[in-house]
Protein backbone atom coordinates (compact mmCIF):
# COMPACT_ATOMS: atom_id res chain seq x y z
CA UNK A 1 0.00 0.00 0.00
CA UNK A 2 1.11 3.27 -1.27
CA UNK A 3 1.78 6.19 1.57
CA UNK A 4 -1.00 8.31 -1.05
CA UNK A 5 -3.29 5.75 -0.60
CA UNK A 6 -2.99 5.54 3.32
CA UNK A 7 -3.23 9.45 3.69
CA UNK A 8 -6.36 9.22 1.49
CA UNK A 9 -7.74 6.37 3.46
CA UNK A 10 -7.19 8.60 6.73
CA UNK A 11 -9.18 11.67 5.84
CA UNK A 12 -11.64 9.29 4.49
CA UNK A 13 -12.07 7.57 8.09
CA UNK A 14 -12.19 10.57 10.11
CA UNK A 15 -14.28 12.51 7.64
CA UNK A 16 -16.83 9.61 7.15
CA UNK A 17 -18.89 10.15 10.53
CA UNK A 18 -18.61 14.14 9.79
CA UNK A 19 -20.59 13.65 6.74
CA UNK A 20 -23.08 11.24 8.79
CA UNK A 21 -22.98 13.80 11.68
CA UNK A 22 -23.81 16.73 9.09
CA UNK A 23 -26.36 15.13 7.49
CA UNK A 24 -28.21 13.39 11.01
CA UNK A 25 -27.61 16.58 13.11
CA UNK A 26 -28.67 19.62 11.31
CA UNK A 27 -31.50 21.53 9.11
CA UNK A 28 -31.29 20.26 5.85
CA UNK A 29 -29.92 23.46 4.32
CA UNK A 30 -27.11 23.34 6.51
CA UNK A 31 -26.82 19.67 6.27
CA UNK A 32 -26.09 19.88 2.06
CA UNK A 33 -23.63 22.40 2.56
CA UNK A 34 -21.29 20.80 4.99
CA UNK A 35 -21.55 17.95 3.11
CA UNK A 36 -21.00 19.12 -0.29
CA UNK A 37 -18.08 21.30 1.84
CA UNK A 38 -16.50 18.41 3.44
CA UNK A 39 -16.43 16.12 0.49
CA UNK A 40 -15.09 19.13 -1.91
CA UNK A 41 -12.02 19.14 0.54
CA UNK A 42 -11.63 15.75 0.62
CA UNK A 43 -11.17 16.04 -3.06
CA UNK A 44 -9.39 19.02 -2.73
CA UNK A 45 -7.33 17.42 0.10
CA UNK A 46 -6.72 13.80 -2.26
CA UNK A 47 -3.12 12.94 -2.54
CA UNK A 48 -1.42 12.02 -5.45
CA UNK A 49 2.42 13.00 -5.21
CA UNK A 50 4.47 10.80 -3.04
CA UNK A 51 6.16 12.30 0.08
CA UNK A 52 7.86 8.77 1.37
CA UNK A 53 9.44 6.11 -0.97
CA UNK A 54 8.49 3.59 2.09
CA UNK A 55 5.43 1.26 1.03
CA UNK A 56 3.57 -1.64 2.55
CA UNK A 57 4.04 -4.44 1.89
CA UNK A 58 1.06 -7.43 1.35
CA UNK A 59 2.73 -9.01 3.95
CA UNK A 60 2.94 -6.17 6.37
CA UNK A 61 -0.62 -5.74 5.53
CA UNK A 62 -1.82 -8.56 6.66
CA UNK A 63 0.66 -8.92 9.85
CA UNK A 64 -0.20 -4.98 10.58
CA UNK A 65 -4.45 -6.34 10.23
CA UNK A 66 -3.79 -9.57 12.97
CA UNK A 67 -2.35 -6.85 15.28
CA UNK A 68 -5.04 -4.76 15.02
CA UNK A 69 -7.71 -7.31 15.73
CA UNK A 70 -5.53 -8.44 18.23
CA UNK A 71 -5.23 -5.01 20.64
CA UNK A 72 -9.15 -4.12 19.63
CA UNK A 73 -10.31 -7.42 21.07
CA UNK A 74 -7.97 -7.31 24.36
CA UNK A 75 -9.39 -3.51 24.80
CA UNK A 76 -12.83 -5.09 25.25
CA UNK A 77 -14.65 -3.66 22.44
CA UNK A 78 -17.29 -6.05 21.04
CA UNK A 79 -17.69 -7.54 24.00
CA UNK A 80 -14.95 -10.49 23.21
CA UNK A 81 -12.56 -9.76 26.64
CA UNK A 82 -12.62 -8.72 29.39
CA UNK A 83 -13.94 -4.70 29.84
CA UNK A 84 -12.72 -1.89 31.88
CA UNK A 85 -15.75 0.31 33.85
CA UNK A 86 -15.70 3.05 31.30
CA UNK A 87 -17.25 0.49 29.04
CA UNK A 88 -20.51 1.18 30.75
CA UNK A 89 -20.63 4.50 28.91
CA UNK A 90 -18.94 3.21 25.98
CA UNK A 91 -22.24 0.44 25.48
CA UNK A 92 -24.66 2.57 26.63
CA UNK A 93 -24.14 5.32 23.95
CA UNK A 94 -23.54 3.09 21.22
CA UNK A 95 -27.27 1.61 22.19
CA UNK A 96 -28.38 5.44 22.34
CA UNK A 97 -27.00 5.85 19.03
CA UNK A 98 -28.89 3.00 17.64
CA UNK A 99 -32.15 2.72 19.37
CA UNK A 100 -32.95 6.65 18.68
CA UNK A 101 -33.54 8.72 15.90
CA UNK A 102 -30.78 11.43 15.32
CA UNK A 103 -30.05 13.90 16.83
CA UNK A 104 -30.68 12.28 20.28
CA UNK A 105 -32.77 14.16 22.31
CA UNK A 106 -33.31 12.52 26.47
CA UNK A 107 -36.72 11.67 26.93
CA UNK A 108 -36.88 12.38 30.59
CA UNK A 109 -36.30 16.02 30.44
CA UNK A 110 -36.44 16.49 26.50
CA UNK A 111 -32.81 18.02 26.18
CA UNK A 112 -30.89 17.21 23.02
CA UNK A 113 -27.68 15.03 24.16
CA UNK A 114 -24.49 16.51 23.73
CA UNK A 115 -21.39 14.77 23.04
CA UNK A 116 -18.71 13.68 20.57
CA UNK A 117 -20.30 10.76 18.93
CA UNK A 118 -17.76 10.14 15.84
CA UNK A 119 -16.74 6.91 16.69
CA UNK A 120 -19.79 5.33 16.91
CA UNK A 121 -21.67 6.70 14.79
CA UNK A 122 -20.50 4.41 11.39
CA UNK A 123 -21.21 1.05 13.01
CA UNK A 124 -24.69 2.62 14.56
CA UNK A 125 -25.75 3.14 11.67
CA UNK A 126 -24.88 -0.15 10.54
CA UNK A 127 -26.93 -1.63 13.80
CA UNK A 128 -29.62 0.66 12.46
CA UNK A 129 -29.87 -1.80 9.46
CA UNK A 130 -29.22 -4.79 10.94
CA UNK A 131 -32.30 -4.18 13.35
CA UNK A 132 -29.71 -4.78 16.39
CA UNK A 133 -27.13 -3.48 17.69
CA UNK A 134 -23.88 -4.80 16.31
CA UNK A 135 -20.50 -5.73 18.49
CA UNK A 136 -18.79 -7.07 15.30
CA UNK A 137 -19.69 -3.79 13.46
CA UNK A 138 -17.85 -1.78 16.43
CA UNK A 139 -15.62 -3.84 16.14
CA UNK A 140 -14.17 -4.12 12.46
CA UNK A 141 -14.76 -0.28 12.42
CA UNK A 142 -12.03 0.00 15.43
CA UNK A 143 -9.66 -2.19 13.96
CA UNK A 144 -10.18 -0.73 10.71
CA UNK A 145 -8.83 2.42 12.61
CA UNK A 146 -6.33 1.06 14.48
CA UNK A 147 -5.07 -0.57 11.95
CA UNK A 148 -4.18 2.55 9.52
CA UNK A 149 -2.79 4.26 12.63
CA UNK A 150 -0.20 1.51 12.80
CA UNK A 151 0.43 0.93 9.21
CA UNK A 152 1.93 4.69 9.30
CA UNK A 153 3.52 4.31 12.56
CA UNK A 154 5.04 1.02 10.66
CA UNK A 155 5.98 3.22 7.38
CA UNK A 156 7.64 6.20 9.66
CA UNK A 157 9.96 3.97 12.11
CA UNK A 158 10.98 2.36 8.77
CA UNK A 159 9.11 -1.06 9.22
CA UNK A 160 10.67 -1.98 12.64
CA UNK A 161 8.44 -4.11 15.04
CA UNK A 162 10.62 -3.10 17.79
CA UNK A 163 9.66 0.90 17.26
CA UNK A 164 6.08 -0.37 16.67
CA UNK A 165 6.43 -2.03 20.45
CA UNK A 166 8.24 1.21 21.73
CA UNK A 167 4.79 3.54 20.41
CA UNK A 168 2.57 1.31 22.21
CA UNK A 169 4.78 0.92 25.44
CA UNK A 170 6.31 4.90 25.70
CA UNK A 171 4.95 6.06 29.10
CA UNK A 172 3.90 4.72 32.57
CA UNK A 173 7.44 4.97 33.85
CA UNK A 174 6.23 7.15 36.76
CA UNK A 175 3.38 4.94 37.64
CA UNK A 176 4.95 1.53 38.10
CA UNK A 177 7.78 3.26 40.10
CA UNK A 178 4.94 4.65 42.45
CA UNK A 179 3.49 1.29 42.67
CA UNK A 180 6.48 -0.12 43.85
CA UNK A 181 8.04 2.67 45.94
CA UNK A 182 4.32 2.31 48.02
CA UNK A 183 5.05 -1.72 48.73
CA UNK A 184 8.31 -0.93 49.82
CA UNK A 185 7.08 1.74 52.23
CA UNK A 186 4.73 -0.75 53.11
CA UNK A 187 1.13 0.69 51.65
CA UNK A 188 -0.89 -0.52 49.20
CA UNK A 189 -1.52 1.62 45.65
CA UNK A 190 -5.29 3.61 46.25
CA UNK A 191 -6.40 5.59 43.72
CA UNK A 192 -5.82 9.27 43.32
CA UNK A 193 -8.63 12.26 44.10
CA UNK A 194 -7.88 12.84 40.18
CA UNK A 195 -5.50 11.39 37.88
CA UNK A 196 -2.65 12.96 36.61
CA UNK A 197 -0.26 10.44 34.81
CA UNK A 198 1.14 9.62 31.46
CA UNK A 199 -0.31 6.10 30.05
CA UNK A 200 1.38 4.57 28.02
CA UNK A 201 -0.84 3.58 24.22
CA UNK A 202 -1.30 0.18 24.81
CA UNK A 203 -3.24 0.99 28.17
CA UNK A 204 -5.04 3.53 26.77
CA UNK A 205 -7.14 1.54 24.26
CA UNK A 206 -8.53 -0.40 27.51
CA UNK A 207 -10.12 3.08 28.51
CA UNK A 208 -10.93 5.06 25.82
CA UNK A 209 -10.51 3.64 22.53
CA UNK A 210 -13.36 5.89 20.96
CA UNK A 211 -10.80 8.93 21.06
CA UNK A 212 -7.67 6.96 21.39
CA UNK A 213 -8.02 5.89 17.29
CA UNK A 214 -8.39 9.53 15.87
CA UNK A 215 -5.64 10.73 17.68
CA UNK A 216 -3.55 8.35 16.50
CA UNK A 217 -4.45 9.35 12.85
CA UNK A 218 -4.61 12.87 13.08
CA UNK A 219 -1.09 12.87 14.68
CA UNK A 220 0.51 11.02 11.78
CA UNK A 221 -1.14 12.92 9.57
CA UNK A 222 0.45 15.88 11.02
CA UNK A 223 3.52 14.39 11.13
CA UNK A 224 3.70 13.65 7.83
CA UNK A 225 2.89 17.12 6.48
CA UNK A 226 4.87 18.55 8.59
CA UNK A 227 8.25 16.54 8.81
CA UNK A 228 8.14 15.48 5.17
CA UNK A 229 5.31 17.72 2.89
CA UNK A 230 6.84 20.35 4.45
CA UNK A 231 3.23 21.89 4.52
CA UNK A 232 1.30 21.51 7.73
CA UNK A 233 -1.37 23.55 6.89
CA UNK A 234 -2.69 20.56 4.79
CA UNK A 235 -3.38 19.21 7.95
CA UNK A 236 -6.13 21.66 9.35
CA UNK A 237 -9.00 19.68 7.75
CA UNK A 238 -7.62 16.47 10.13
CA UNK A 239 -7.66 18.79 13.02
CA UNK A 240 -10.88 19.86 12.80
CA UNK A 241 -12.67 16.76 11.88
CA UNK A 242 -11.41 15.13 15.14
CA UNK A 243 -13.82 17.47 17.16
CA UNK A 244 -16.85 14.96 17.15
CA UNK A 245 -14.48 12.74 17.93
CA UNK A 246 -13.10 13.91 21.25
CA UNK A 247 -13.21 17.41 22.22
CA UNK A 248 -10.68 17.49 24.60
CA UNK A 249 -7.90 16.01 21.61
CA UNK A 250 -9.41 18.70 19.35
CA UNK A 251 -8.75 21.33 21.69
CA UNK A 252 -5.39 20.13 22.02
CA UNK A 253 -4.81 19.61 18.35
CA UNK A 254 -5.86 22.99 17.05
CA UNK A 255 -2.92 24.43 19.78
CA UNK A 256 -0.60 22.22 18.06
CA UNK A 257 -1.51 22.94 14.90
CA UNK A 258 -1.02 26.75 15.88
CA UNK A 259 2.36 25.72 17.06
CA UNK A 260 3.79 23.99 14.18
CA UNK A 261 2.34 26.51 11.30
CA UNK A 262 4.27 29.54 13.39
CA UNK A 263 7.61 27.51 13.73
CA UNK A 264 7.11 26.40 9.97
CA UNK A 265 6.17 29.95 8.53
CA UNK A 266 6.88 32.54 11.14
CA UNK A 267 9.69 33.67 8.30
CA UNK A 268 7.19 33.67 5.38
CA UNK A 269 3.45 35.20 7.09
CA UNK A 270 2.99 36.32 3.28
CA UNK A 271 2.76 32.56 2.34
CA UNK A 272 -1.01 32.52 3.28
CA UNK A 273 -2.20 35.13 1.09
CA UNK A 274 -1.79 32.64 -1.36
CA UNK A 275 -5.33 31.08 -2.98
CA UNK A 276 -4.56 27.60 -1.99
CA UNK A 277 -2.80 27.88 1.83
CA UNK A 278 -6.16 30.14 2.38
CA UNK A 279 -8.37 26.96 0.91
CA UNK A 280 -7.07 24.79 3.44
CA UNK A 281 -7.67 26.98 6.16
CA UNK A 282 -10.67 28.69 5.66
CA UNK A 283 -13.19 26.53 4.23
CA UNK A 284 -12.63 23.69 7.12
CA UNK A 285 -12.88 26.53 9.77
CA UNK A 286 -15.87 27.71 8.17
CA UNK A 287 -17.25 23.86 8.28
CA UNK A 288 -16.48 23.76 11.78
CA UNK A 289 -19.01 26.42 12.86
CA UNK A 290 -21.95 24.64 13.03
CA UNK A 291 -20.15 21.96 15.20
CA UNK A 292 -18.67 24.49 17.66
CA UNK A 293 -22.72 25.42 18.54
CA UNK A 294 -23.60 21.95 18.72
CA UNK A 295 -20.91 22.04 21.50
CA UNK A 296 -21.59 25.39 22.76
CA UNK A 297 -24.86 24.29 24.09
CA UNK A 298 -23.38 22.14 26.96
CA UNK A 299 -23.25 23.33 30.01
CA UNK A 300 -22.40 21.10 32.49
CA UNK A 301 -20.88 22.07 36.11
CA UNK A 302 -18.09 20.45 35.44
CA UNK A 303 -15.42 20.27 38.26
CA UNK A 304 -12.52 22.36 36.84
CA UNK A 305 -9.11 24.52 38.32
CA UNK A 306 -5.58 24.22 38.95
CA UNK A 307 -4.10 21.19 40.52
CA UNK A 308 -3.11 23.44 43.61
CA UNK A 309 -6.31 24.35 43.86
CA UNK A 310 -7.56 20.74 44.81
CA UNK A 311 -7.43 19.33 48.18
CA UNK A 312 -5.21 16.84 49.62
CA UNK A 313 -2.28 19.24 47.89
CA UNK A 314 0.23 16.76 49.67
CA UNK A 315 -1.40 13.67 48.46
CA UNK A 316 -2.11 15.52 44.60
CA UNK A 317 1.42 16.31 44.35
CA UNK A 318 2.44 12.70 45.42
CA UNK A 319 1.37 11.42 42.43
CA UNK A 320 1.75 14.01 40.05
CA UNK A 321 5.52 14.01 41.15
CA UNK A 322 5.58 10.08 39.87
CA UNK A 323 2.70 10.53 37.60
CA UNK A 324 3.78 13.99 35.43
CA UNK A 325 7.52 14.32 36.38
CA UNK A 326 9.32 10.98 36.38
CA UNK A 327 7.90 10.38 33.16
CA UNK A 328 8.67 13.73 31.66
CA UNK A 329 12.32 13.26 32.81
CA UNK A 330 12.27 9.81 31.25
CA UNK A 331 10.93 11.08 27.91
CA UNK A 332 13.67 13.67 28.00
CA UNK A 333 16.09 11.89 29.12
CA UNK A 334 15.53 9.17 25.75
CA UNK A 335 15.39 12.57 23.30
CA UNK A 336 18.59 13.68 25.08
CA UNK A 337 19.77 9.90 24.29
CA UNK A 338 19.27 10.33 20.67
CA UNK A 339 20.28 13.86 20.36
CA UNK A 340 16.47 15.04 19.29
CA UNK A 341 17.74 18.37 21.12
CA UNK A 342 20.06 19.50 18.52
CA UNK A 343 18.10 18.22 15.53
CA UNK A 344 15.77 20.13 13.15
CA UNK A 345 12.63 19.32 14.71
CA UNK A 346 14.45 20.45 18.47
CA UNK A 347 11.97 23.91 18.85
CA UNK A 348 8.80 21.43 17.95
CA UNK A 349 9.99 18.83 21.09
CA UNK A 350 10.52 21.65 23.27
CA UNK A 351 7.02 22.87 22.49
CA UNK A 352 5.28 19.56 22.93
CA UNK A 353 6.83 19.40 26.38
CA UNK A 354 6.16 22.81 27.70
CA UNK A 355 2.99 22.03 26.22
CA UNK A 356 2.38 18.87 27.93
CA UNK A 357 4.01 20.31 31.52
CA UNK A 358 0.99 23.18 31.27
CA UNK A 359 -1.97 20.81 30.03
CA UNK A 360 -0.91 18.92 33.60
CA UNK A 361 -1.32 21.54 35.28
CA UNK A 362 -4.88 22.16 34.58
CA UNK A 363 -7.55 19.75 36.40
CA UNK A 364 -11.12 19.56 34.21
CA UNK A 365 -13.57 16.80 35.09
CA UNK A 366 -14.29 14.52 37.81
CA UNK A 367 -11.10 12.50 36.94
CA UNK A 368 -9.36 14.93 34.95
CA UNK A 369 -10.33 13.70 31.20
CA UNK A 370 -8.81 17.20 30.09
CA UNK A 371 -5.18 15.59 31.51
CA UNK A 372 -5.70 12.12 30.52
CA UNK A 373 -7.40 12.77 26.84
CA UNK A 374 -5.38 16.03 26.18
CA UNK A 375 -2.25 14.78 27.18
CA UNK A 376 -2.78 11.72 24.90
CA UNK A 377 -2.09 13.78 21.48
CA UNK A 378 1.02 15.72 22.07
CA UNK A 379 2.66 12.51 23.94
CA UNK A 380 1.69 10.67 20.21
CA UNK A 381 3.03 13.34 18.10
CA UNK A 382 6.15 13.23 20.62
CA UNK A 383 6.66 9.57 20.59
CA UNK A 384 6.28 9.81 16.57
CA UNK A 385 9.74 12.25 16.56
CA UNK A 386 11.26 10.01 19.08
CA UNK A 387 10.91 6.78 17.26
CA UNK A 388 11.40 7.92 13.75
CA UNK A 389 14.98 9.36 15.00
CA UNK A 390 15.03 5.62 16.99
CA UNK A 391 14.58 4.01 13.98
CA UNK A 392 17.45 5.87 12.37
CA UNK A 393 20.12 5.73 15.36
CA UNK A 394 19.43 1.94 15.49
CA UNK A 395 20.17 1.59 11.68
CA UNK A 396 23.23 3.58 12.52
CA UNK A 397 24.55 1.55 15.72
CA UNK A 398 23.64 -2.00 14.53
CA UNK A 399 25.29 -3.45 18.00
CA UNK A 400 22.68 -0.45 20.24
CA UNK A 401 21.78 -2.75 22.07
CA UNK A 402 24.85 -3.50 23.82
CA UNK A 403 26.07 -0.11 24.14
CA UNK A 404 25.61 1.20 27.46
CA UNK A 405 23.55 4.65 26.96
CA UNK A 406 21.25 2.23 25.02
CA UNK A 407 20.54 0.44 28.58
CA UNK A 408 18.09 3.33 29.77
CA UNK A 409 16.05 3.04 26.49
CA UNK A 410 15.56 -0.95 27.17
CA UNK A 411 14.49 -0.10 30.95
CA UNK A 412 11.96 2.54 29.82
CA UNK A 413 10.51 0.57 27.17
CA UNK A 414 10.19 -3.39 29.88
CA UNK A 415 9.08 -1.17 32.27
CA UNK A 416 6.32 0.69 29.96
CA UNK A 417 4.87 -2.41 29.32
CA UNK A 418 4.12 -3.58 32.94
CA UNK A 419 0.62 -2.21 33.14
CA UNK A 420 -0.35 -2.90 29.42
CA UNK A 421 0.79 -6.74 29.66
CA UNK A 422 -0.77 -6.84 33.21
CA UNK A 423 -4.46 -5.93 31.54
CA UNK A 424 -3.73 -8.18 27.95
CA UNK A 425 -3.01 -11.38 30.24
CA UNK A 426 -6.29 -10.55 32.00
CA UNK A 427 -8.17 -10.33 28.69
CA UNK A 428 -6.45 -13.45 28.21
CA UNK A 429 -7.91 -14.96 30.71
CA UNK A 430 -11.71 -13.52 30.88
CA UNK A 431 -13.24 -14.19 27.71
CA UNK A 432 -16.07 -15.51 25.74
CA UNK A 433 -14.06 -18.53 24.97
CA UNK A 434 -12.26 -19.48 28.02
CA UNK A 435 -15.64 -18.64 29.90
CA UNK A 436 -17.53 -21.19 27.47
CA UNK A 437 -14.69 -23.50 28.18
CA UNK A 438 -14.66 -23.34 31.70
CA UNK A 439 -17.69 -21.97 33.43
CA UNK A 440 -17.21 -22.73 37.05
CA UNK A 441 -13.83 -21.11 36.80
CA UNK A 442 -14.59 -18.03 34.62
CA UNK A 443 -16.61 -15.58 34.99
CA UNK A 444 -17.31 -13.05 32.23
CA UNK A 445 -19.96 -11.19 31.41
CA UNK A 446 -19.25 -7.81 28.98
CA UNK A 447 -21.31 -5.00 30.41
CA UNK A 448 -24.88 -4.72 28.22
CA UNK A 449 -25.92 -2.53 25.86
CA UNK A 450 -29.50 -1.85 26.59
CA UNK A 451 -29.94 -1.91 30.48
CA UNK A 452 -30.54 1.86 30.72
CA UNK A 453 -32.97 3.67 27.69
CA UNK A 454 -29.92 6.24 27.00
CA UNK A 455 -26.58 6.72 28.42
CA UNK A 456 -28.28 10.08 30.22
CA UNK A 457 -29.96 7.61 32.30
CA UNK A 458 -26.95 5.16 32.98
CA UNK A 459 -25.11 8.54 33.69
CA UNK A 460 -27.49 9.08 36.72
CA UNK A 461 -27.01 5.45 38.17
CA UNK A 462 -24.11 4.09 37.69
CA UNK A 463 -21.53 7.60 37.87
CA UNK A 464 -23.19 10.90 39.52
CA UNK A 465 -26.20 13.23 38.72
CA UNK A 466 -23.18 15.38 38.24
CA UNK A 467 -21.45 13.55 35.77
CA UNK A 468 -25.27 12.70 34.00
CA UNK A 469 -25.50 16.58 33.60
CA UNK A 470 -22.61 16.78 31.64
CA UNK A 471 -24.51 15.53 28.45
CA UNK A 472 -26.89 17.96 28.56
CA UNK A 473 -27.74 20.63 25.83
CA UNK A 474 -29.15 23.80 27.13
CA UNK A 475 -32.50 24.40 26.55
CA UNK A 476 -33.08 27.32 24.31
CA UNK A 477 -29.44 27.13 22.91
CA UNK A 478 -28.22 28.40 19.34
CA UNK A 479 -28.13 25.12 18.10
CA UNK A 480 -31.44 23.87 19.16
CA UNK A 481 -33.38 27.29 18.06
CA UNK A 482 -31.09 27.62 14.91
CA UNK A 483 -29.59 24.15 13.86
CA UNK A 484 -30.86 21.04 14.82
CA UNK A 485 -32.74 19.05 12.10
Amino acid sequence: MKTTVLRNLSLGYLLLPNIIFSISWFRMPISLCLVVGLAFMYVVSYQREKTLRTDLATRHMVEIAFISLAIIAFSGIGGFCFQAFDFWAHNSKYYTLYNQSWPVMFKENGRYACHYFGFFLVPALISKGLGEPSGIALYLWASAGLFIGISWIFIFTQRSYLSLVFFLSLGGVGHVAKVLFLRAIGLNYHVPPFFTEIWPVLYQTQWAPNQLIPIIIVSCILFHDYAYAKKPEKSFLAVISIFIWGIFPSIVFVIIFGMLIVLRYYKEPEYFLKPRPMLDLFLPGLLFIPTFFFFLQGKSSVVSGFIWQFNPLNEIAFHYFFGVVIDLAVLYGIVLILKLHKSQYANVIHGLFLLLIAISLFRMGKWNDWFLRGSTPVLTLLSLFVLHRFAEWVKEHPGWYKMRIAYPIVIFLVVGLVVPISHIKRALTENVVTHSLFPDKVKFTPYPYNQYEDFYQLGKAVYSQQEANQFLGQKGSFYERYLAR
